[in-house]
């Protein structure tokens, strides 16, 4: 196996009596994709969780680019390049497909003293990755979510 860019050594969480995860170990190595899969409560999401920021162990390790990290946060593991995408339909009905696309990673540019949303970029970045994945149904991510499709909504999330 490549060199990982990511790993997690033994890493154990326990949520009151409930043991999560026991010595849990998993490397990832740069450019491939990989797929964690198991049972219900077998841990998967808390696993993910972790590496995402917003759980942190009890015991264990995580190593990114050969070095010992602590991921504190979501945005500390976005500055290191860690992005997570929920398989549940947390969606926000009444904003944009662009809105939604970017939810907790707005762009953002200056006007003057002063950062406002850059919804122009918005608006072309969630358009375009709308027509690399085949949705060609929505020609604008500028329509709200409560009026798309069931179908629409789960390829949105």
């Amino acid at each position: 196996m490549a060199t990982p860019l990511l790993e997690a050594r033994d890493i154990s969480k326990r949520f009151g009596r409930l043991q999560a995860l026991d010595r849990v170990s998993i490397a990832l190595p740069r450019g491939r994709t990989l797929a964690l899969v198991g049972d219900n409560g077998a841990g998967k999401s808390t696993l993910i969780k972790i590496l995402a920021g917003l759980h942190q162990p009890d015991s264990g390790e995580i190593w990114f680019e050969h070095r010992r990290v602590r991921l504190e946060s979501p945005t500390a593991a976005r500055k290191m390049g860690i992005e997570t995408v929920y398989q549940d339909l947390a969606l926000v009905e009444n904003m944009s497909i662009a809105r939604n696309f970017f939810l907790g990673a707005e762009p953002s540019r200056r006007v003057g003293p002063v950062s406002v949303l850059d919804t122009a970029k918005m608006h072309l970045t969630a358009e375009s990755y709308l027509r690399e994945i085949g949705i060609t149904s929505l020609t604008t991510a500028e329509k709200e979510i409560r009026l798309l499709s069931g179908g629409e909504r789960q390829a949105i999330s």
